[in-house]
């Protein structure tokens, strides 16, 4: 679960992931967790922070965050 994941890389509430942001999330993730860095991890993580499932996110910004995941 991604909420797991982030409580594992010091972000444990939505208060800190906000704090934070997504994309310093996702690399917390990776460096720690490279395994669990997927596309699918930043796109959810994009979202939680929109307030948004990630399907709702304008399909450019999914364009430009999928690139995002599988090219560090």
């Amino acid at each position: 679960m991604l909420a797991g994941r982030l409580k594992a890389k010091g972000v444990g509430t939505a208060e800190a992931l906000l704090k934070i942001g997504d994309a310093r999330a996702f690399a917390k993730i990776r460096a720690g967790l490279p395994d669990d860095a997927c596309t699918h991890t930043r796109l959810a993580l994009a979202g939680a922070v929109r307030g948004v499932r990630w399907h709702s996110l304008d399909q450019a910004l999914r364009e430009k965050l999928t690139a995002e995941a599988k090219h560090p």
